[in-house]
């Protein structure tokens, strides 16, 4: 005899599952007090959406002559963490594309200060949510979890699963001191995968053991909004700044207008973060030899650097000078004469890194 099987039998099983998932995981409102954000100055929240700027509103908004980057660019979460406290047995987390950049990119998760996972998504990826899963994690207490944002990707986080029985703890973050890193793509992290984590003044950052927040843009040049800006961030404790080959390689701009604008640059950053440690970091070394139309050189550059600080530690004492090309090489950028001129790679970005921190140990 033929059996006749019942499709509604068959279905019971998946539904039952779809209810038990259901019941056994909860939705975290996005704007909780126990969700924590270090590295932007201006975060948004409601119970769907969390979002973060670098930047304030009123300088992206200024004309392009004035600002000296580009909006897109400066759209990005490089350098931003996210931190939270629970003993969930899984965390599922959304983040979904805003409008700004998109590429490649990665997250880094800690747990407890430990690596836990990385997810590496490409620039397709980016276009779309992206989930970072985090399952069959240990209950027997509570963790705290530490999300690193991408940096050459604009994400927000729309949704926050955890299991049904948890909650997110009650939590600060230990007070940490704070270091502002300021500049161009060097420093926004161009050439390290789209990855925060893997970026010079992130990995300053972790040897300084301080609250990070990257102010550089990709392609930026001298700007004044940018400095005046500082003044909303939190009072820093170190300032690295490096600026100057888009105004050498893509303004064209002589010597002079570069000494003009660093000098306002400086003035206004140090006037916004009087008693920050501020490192003046020249040119790194790179294949560019000269702008080809102006002659101007990375050497002239450099010089200016290092006259205006100079000047300046006349009158200021917590004012420094790094000679970037003097601990910097080739190998800190891609072999070959037609490669990337000027960008580090993931291992020059670290080798840069080290040196960088050893100088600057010397006056902290």
């Amino acid at each position: 005899m033929k059996v006749v099987k019942n499709p509604l039998r068959l279905m019971l099983p998946v539904s039952f599952l779809l209810l038990q998932l259901s019941a056994y995981s909860k939705t975290v409102p996005l704007d909780s007090k126990n969700i924590h954000v270090t590295g932007a100055a201006y975060i948004f929240r409601n119970p769907e959406k969390l979002s973060f700027q670098r930047f304030s509103d009123e300088v992206l908004k200024a004309p392009d002559d004035i600002r000296m980057f580009s909006v897109k660019t400066a759209s990005s979460t490089s350098g931003i963490i996210l931190q939270f406290k629970t003993k969930s047995l899984f965390v599922h987390l959304t983040f979904s594309p805003e409008p700004g950049l998109g590429e490649k990119g990665s997250f880094k998760i800690l747990k407890d200060g430990a690596e836990l996972k990385i997810v590496s998504f490409d620039a397709a990826a980016a276009k779309q949510d992206i989930q970072v899963n985090l399952d069959s994690l240990n209950t027997a207490k509570e963790s705290v979890y530490e999300v690193i944002l991408p940096s050459y990707t604009n994400v927000s986080l729309t949704h926050f699963e955890i299991d049904n029985s948890s909650d997110l703890a009650s939590y600060q973050p230990a007070k940490r001191k704070v270091y502002i890193g300021i500049g161009d793509s060097i420093t926004h992290g161009r050439g390290q995968d789209g990855a925060s984590y893997l970026t010079y003044p992130f990995l300053v950052s972790e040897k300084l053991n301080m609250d990070f927040y990257n102010l550089a843009i990709g392609g930026a040049k001298v700007s004044i909004p940018v400095a005046e800006m500082t003044k909303d961030l939190p009072k820093a404790d170190v300032i690295t700044v490096l600026i100057g080959y888009n105004d050498l390689n893509a303004a064209g701009h002589s010597a002079g207008q570069f000494e003009k604008d660093y000098r306002e640059y400086l003035s206004k950053i140090r006037k916004n973060q009087p008693k920050a440690k501020i490192f003046c970091i020249t040119l790194l070394y790179t294949k560019r030899k000269e702008n080809p139309k102006t002659h101007v050189t990375p050497d002239d550059f450099r010089g200016v650097i290092k006259k205006v600080v100079t000047e300046y530690q006349a009158r200021d004492k917590k004012l420094y000078l790094i000679e970037g090309d003097k601990i910097t090489s080739l190998a800190n950028l891609q072999p070959g004469d037609k490669t990337d001129p000027v960008h580090l790679t993931v291992k020059g970005a670290a080798l840069f890194a080290d040196a960088l921190y050893k100088e600057m140990a010397k006056d902290l």
